[in-house]
């Protein structure tokens, strides 16, 4: 990527950032599917259930330090664009150190976490004993998976594509091949799940660590190294965090209160909307990934205070959105049966499942605008908006799911998830006036 890039990109140059993060952040929910789809193939529903809130009560925790990956992709993206080697190095090593304090201070709170949360949900007896089973062990890949999101966002916001592509892909495959020789050669039943995850983990780390190594060019000096001695920049690293991590809090409720509601109608349910969701998220994942080309090309804009790039960033994006959508749309409704008999050979549950396959269709349309957006907002640090939106979609979600809840059911939940994330996207449509006002 050159000069020429800056104000004039094309779609061949956006599209040549974005491919590979669409293609490598896929694998991520590709893997969810796997797990469940596992789980699916057992003697019980119980598995289903047990696999699907295992990985939600991890994906809480991990999504609420979510924001290590896409702030030092913001972070590293901007250092780039400043073409300032102290940033770079200073960018990766502050949120590396602080995703080693998270992670120890979340294996100490595990087991009070992990009690909290399954008394919360409420579900049956052999859903808890099989879940725990399941989190005892991948509790152990927090420092992993925290690394991981820094590495990523740096090599992200450095733009070593190839390898960033390498490491999430590469990662995942792993990870799909032991949960099959685990759990179906060796027998490890729900522990072959997720003993895969953990091993998955340390390989990603460590496969991370070379990418930087041998690709990043980060230069060392006394002068850098004694930059991660000052307390105050990582009090203010963390503020600048504080908005998206309370965004992922609102996140997370509106999850677990789509997870509870389910629940409550149960375990069928809970497992059918298990699937249903997994589907989702490798149609949304695609568009996350979208967002993170996006978000680099926004860090580089306000690096270069190029206000042109950042517009024909947004153009660009948002076109490719729509075909995008319209595209992947019409392969998951077309093949919607075949991808549910591979997620669960339960004929309750994928009957179930089948009923409301039309979410399949309908979130993407609802969720895709804002999903975009937000990488605009991050790449460019204007987390406030985001906070804010956020904000104003769990009192919505709240407020909604009761109202629809009592009287569609199971439909009023998906309805309340579906409308929630069209809110969402136009109350980032109306912020975007106050993007300027960074540049």
């Amino acid at each position: 990527m050159g000069d020429n890039m800056i104000s004039q990109l094309t779609y061949k140059e956006y599209l040549a950032v974005t491919v590979p993060f669409m293609l490598s952040t896929a694998t991520q929910p590709l893997l969810g599917a796997v797990n469940t789809a596992i789980m699916g193939h057992m003697s019980e529903a119980f598995y289903i259930a047990a696999v699907s809130l295992g990985v939600i009560l991890f994906n809480n925790i991990y999504w609420l330090f979510g924001f290590l990956r896409v702030s030092t992709t913001s972070f590293s993206a901007q250092a780039l664009g400043e073409a300032c080697e102290e940033r770079r190095f200073l960018a990766l090593f502050r949120p590396l150190i602080i995703a080693i304090v998270i992670s120890i201070l979340f294996i100490i709170i595990y087991p009070f976490i992990f009690s909290y949360y399954a008394e919360f949900m409420q579900p049956q007896a052999q859903v808890i004993e099989l879940m725990r089973r399941y989190c005892d062990i991948v509790i152990w890949g927090a420092p992993f998976v925290l690394l991981n999101y820094v590495m990523l966002g740096w090599l992200m916001g450095q733009m070593i594509i190839r390898y960033t592509m390498f490491m999430q892909i590469s990662m995942n495959v792993v990870n799909i091949i032991l949960s099959f020789a685990f759990v179906f050669m060796l027998k490890m039943d729900i522990e072959g799940v997720a003993y895969a995850s953990l091993v998955a983990q340390i390989y990603g780390c460590i496969v991370g660590f070379v990418a930087i190594y041998f690709r990043g060019k980060l230069k060392l000096s006394p002068q850098y190294v004694a930059q991660l001695k000052k307390i105050k920049p990582f009090l203010s690293m963390m503020k600048v965090n504080t908005d998206l991590m309370l965004r992922t809090i609102c996140l997370l409720t509106i999850n677990n209160l789509f997870a509870m509601a389910g629940s409550s109608l149960g375990t069928t349910t809970l497992a059918a909307n298990a699937v249903i969701l997994e589907i989702i998220f490798i149609l949304v994942y695609f568009i996350d990934g979208m967002a993170n080309g996006v978000s680099i090309f926004a860090g580089k804009a306000l690096g270069t205070k190029d206000k042109q790039l950042l517009s024909r960033t947004l153009q660009i994006g948002l076109r490719c959105l729509a075909v995008f959508i319209a595209a992947g749309l019409i392969v998951v409704y077309l093949s919607r049966s075949y991808l549910i008999s591979i997620m669960t050979n339960l004929p309750e549950v994928s009957l179930y499942a089948d009923d409301y396959s039309i979410f399949l269709v309908i979130h993407p349309i609802c969720a895709g605008v804002g999903l975009l957006l937000y990488g605009i907002y991050t790449g460019i640090g204007q987390t406030a908006s985001i906070r804010n939106m956020m904000f104003i979609a769990v009192i919505f979600f709240y407020i909604c799911q009761n109202i629809l809840m009592g009287y569609f059911g199971n439909y009023g939940i998906w309805m309340t998830y579906s409308l929630t994330y069209l809110l969402e996207s136009a109350i980032l449509v109306l912020f975007l006036p106050q993007l300027k006002r960074k540049f």
